[in-house]
């Protein structure tokens, strides 16, 4: 959401500088007939009018743009000396989809990589690292969903639906609440390689696979170990999806031989 609201930081900043340039004792011409088709893009005025986010800036008090300025200049000036910047403003015709073609290769190319962004979120939320990919994606497609008739498009979601967050919840409390019974599972799985010198993070991974086996029936075992292998690909070292792939099967197979595995839909992998 901040992302987004960064967006209409940006084109506030742009009308600024129209406006001082507009009440300058010696304007230039430039001044006195300033160029508004940023200001007046059309991706610009959908967010302006959303409602959902509004509601969700003032409910959350989102104000980090209104509080770092400084920050919202760094990245207007480097977006204003840029190529993509100057050519938008020289062309005479505009369009709806033109209009949103800039703002995603202006995204692309000068927010989503900008360094004293990410320094800043990282001030505020220490887990922002982790977070910058998801919601640069979750931009992205917001704006590319948007379409000129109505401009309708929802804003981004964290969980699909409502399903979805209870799973996730559920999810996580079971892992949080079985943490002993689920260390007891992995100890002996581990071959060649002592349970206690096992990163934390694969710990927590194969945890989380693990409860999916015992609680989730309706979740196939396939479906479980792809998932965590590939989550392990993200977030571990290089070797620890090979590790955990092995893991995890071990432990399926042994839980399935004692009768503890009860798959709705038969996910033997």
């Amino acid at each position: 959401m901040l992302l987004l609201l960064l967006l209409l930081a940006l084109k506030k900043k742009a009308l600024e500088e129209i406006n001082i340039g507009l009440k300058k004792n010696f304007p230039s011409d430039a001044d006195l007939n300033p160029n508004y088709k940023f200001v007046n893009n059309a991706i610009f005025k959908y967010l302006e009018n959303n409602s959902l986010l509004t509601d969700y800036k003032k409910r959350h008090k989102l104000d980090k743009w209104d509080m770092d300025k400084e920050l919202v200049n760094i990245v207007w000036q480097k977006i204003k000396s840029g190529k993509l910047y100057q050519s938008y403003m020289g062309e005479q015709k505009t369009s709806f989809v033109n209009d949103k073609n800039f703002v995603l290769d202006l995204y692309k190319n000068y927010i989503a990589p900008e360094v004293k962004l990410h320094e800043s979120f990282e001030a505020d939320e220490s887990h922002w690292a982790d977070d910058i990919a998801v919601s640069n994606t979750l931009v992205m497609k917001t704006i590319t969903s948007l379409k000129e008739d109505g401009l309708t498009a929802d804003l981004p979601r964290l969980f699909k639906d409502e399903i979805d967050r209870e799973f996730a919840g559920d999810l996580f409390l079971k892992t949080v609440l079985n943490d002993e019974k689920l260390d007891k599972l992995l100890e002996g799985k581990t071959p060649n390689w002592s349970y206690d010198r096992i990163s934390e993070i694969d710990k927590m991974i194969m945890k989380m696979a693990a409860v999916e086996f015992l609680y989730f029936p309706s979740i196939p075992a396939t479906v479980t170990i792809n998932e965590y292998v590939e989550i392990a690909k993200e977030y571990s070292t290089p070797k620890s999806n090979v590790f955990i792939n092995g893991v995890l099967h071990n432990l399926y197979n042994d839980l399935n031989e004692k009768g503890e595995i009860n798959k709705n839909v038969r996910g033997r992998s």
